[in-house]
């Protein structure tokens, strides 16, 4: 489901804008709407994770998602791209995030945000299909483009839903005392640090609404690149293809720093390490802004994908570390409703500005 994520959204949004000369404020509105339903769906989605399980979900998510891009194949108008984007994102969400996350949480207890990384590197990937995407696009069209997505979800749906089975009773049970064992941690020590909260007491804590609120401010720049990343770089004079390519960049980057730097996560303070990630993501928007050239624009991938690469998995693993596991994917998806506020705003400001000033700089920077 990397494919609704990572930048290929922006290869169809390009597309989309020079067959039917849509303004940028009506595409953009599409993904502040489905923003809203993510956000809403999102406690919906943890509370059916915890009861049904990660594998259903993600079985369910990808049927959907597949049948998203579907119907986007055959959008002639923009009532019915703003049908085929709620059907791909409800389908997302229901199958991607919140019951992999939940189910490596499930699996792991040592070296959480390690597991966490690897996990979260095949959302990168869908940003490193991007070339594939584009080259499609131009050659065969973005309707082709679409059904080729939505096969492809179809196909892989029921094998990759039944790895995300949660342990059996003796195997949480196994897995703990071997934990306990090899860790140098004593055992209450490692007790207190995996209790489990009820979502009740989760929300009593601090933490509970702080995580979120930063994931919300991280959220400006994330959304911003998704859905505006490829359409600024093409407006600078990048061909579609070469956006594409730089997009690619991109998610190998954010892979290896998902697959071989997520350790950092484990052995520093988690805090300190999404202060440094965001502040690199950050960073990296506006280079973007002010980019007019291929070189800048690689600066600009180093250096978000490094930041958005590195801060993801530990916004996961700091919550399974502060609640445990029965009630993860509730909390989860609660923390999404209140994370969601930006990603409502940024698509749909991101287009009105640049329909009334005719540059995305003023709103990236």
């Amino acid at each position: 489901t990397g494919s609704q994520s990572g930048g290929i959204i922006g290869l169809f949004f390009v597309a989309l804008l020079r067959q039917f000369g849509w303004s940028r404020t009506l595409l953009s509105g599409a993904f502040s709407l489905v923003r809203i339903e993510g956000s809403f769906l999102g406690p919906l989605e943890g509370f059916l994770t915890d009861r049904l399980g990660s594998h259903q979900m993600a079985l369910i998510g990808f049927l959907v998602a597949g049948s998203g891009f579907f119907v986007l194949s055959q959008v002639s108008h923009p009532v019915h791209f703003y049908v085929a984007m709620l059907i791909i994102t409800g389908g997302a969400g229901l199958g991607s995030y919140i019951p992999v996350m939940a189910a490596v949480n499930w699996w792991f207890s040592r070296h959480r945000n390690a597991a966490i990384g690897l996990a979260m590197a095949g959302f990168s990937m869908g940003a490193v299909w991007s070339p594939l995407i584009a080259w499609i696009i131009i050659t065969h069209g973005w309707r082709t483009a679409a059904i080729t997505i939505g096969v492809v979800l179809w196909a892989v749906a029921f094998p990759l839903s039944r790895v995300l089975r949660r342990p059996s009773a003796d195997q949480l049970t196994q897995y703990t005392q071997e934990a306990v064992v090899s860790s140098s941690i004593d055992a209450a020590q490692e007790s207190a640090r995996e209790a489990d909260f009820t979502v009740r007491q989760a929300m009593r804590t601090r933490a509970f609404w702080i995580i979120p609120l930063a994931q919300a401010a991280n959220g400006f720049t994330t959304t911003a690149v998704q859905i505006h990343g490829i359409p600024h770089m093409v407006e600078i004079g990048l061909s579609l293809q070469t956006a594409g390519f730089a997009m690619a960049l991109f998610g190998i980057i954010e892979v290896c720093m998902r697959v071989f730097g997520s350790f950092i996560g484990d052995r520093v303070d988690k805090r300190y390490a999404i202060l440094a990630y965001n502040t690199l993501q950050a960073l990296g928007v506006v280079v973007l802004a002010v980019a007019h050239s291929l070189p800048v624009v690689l600066l600009f991938t180093v250096l978000f994908a490094v930041g958005h690469g590195g801060r993801g998995p530990i916004f996961v693993a700091i919550r399974g570390e502060f609640y445990g596991r029965n009630r993860f994917g509730t909390i989860m998806g609660i923390g999404s409703l209140i994370a969601g506020i930006s990603g409502v705003a940024t698509p749909l400001l991101l287009g009105i500005l640049f329909d009334k000033q005719g540059t995305y700089m003023p709103g990236l920077l």
